[in-house]
């Protein structure tokens, strides 16, 4: 009779155990994230584009001279460039023709231009002076 109690008792609190294990493990729900948004980080102003003819293709002709010269002289000159990238200590501008690039670089502090480089971009080139012949499809 000693082991017929025994067992009852054994059942019981196993009983107890796996009820009590089961009450306090919680389900887990399923959490949805929703799908990620991509973020527009950088957005290219939008650039103009204007019909180059002879007379704004030939006046690049002379630029550069103006090396060791203020930028804000060129731009006086030559325009507004078609792009720029400004550092804390270099500035990075450039100008297009239809063959060429023409990259003018300078200090920011001063604006002083330090550098001149015209490349031609279809015949992988680069030119010391500016020609209308090697710039232009004409």
């Amino acid at each position: 009779m000693n082991l017929v109690k025994l067992s009852k008792y054994f059942i019981f609190i196993s009983f107890l155990i796996i009820a009590t294990s089961c009450e306090t493990t919680d389900v887990e729900e399923k959490v949805i994230k929703p799908e990620p948004v991509p973020k527009i980080i950088y957005t290219p102003e939008v650039e103009e584009t204007v019909e180059e003819s002879d007379e704004i293709v030939e006046h690049f002709k002379g630029v550069e001279l103006f090396l060791n010269k203020s930028l804000n002289d060129l731009i006086l000159k030559y325009g507004k460039v078609d792009f720029s990238k400004i550092e804390s200590v270099y500035e990075f501008h450039r100008y297009n023709t239809d063959n060429c690039r023409i990259f003018i670089q300078n200090r920011s502090v001063d604006k002083t231009i330090i550098n001149i480089t015209i490349y031609n971009y279809k015949k992988n080139l680069f030119i010391e002076t500016y020609s209308k012949d090697l710039c232009t499809d004409i």
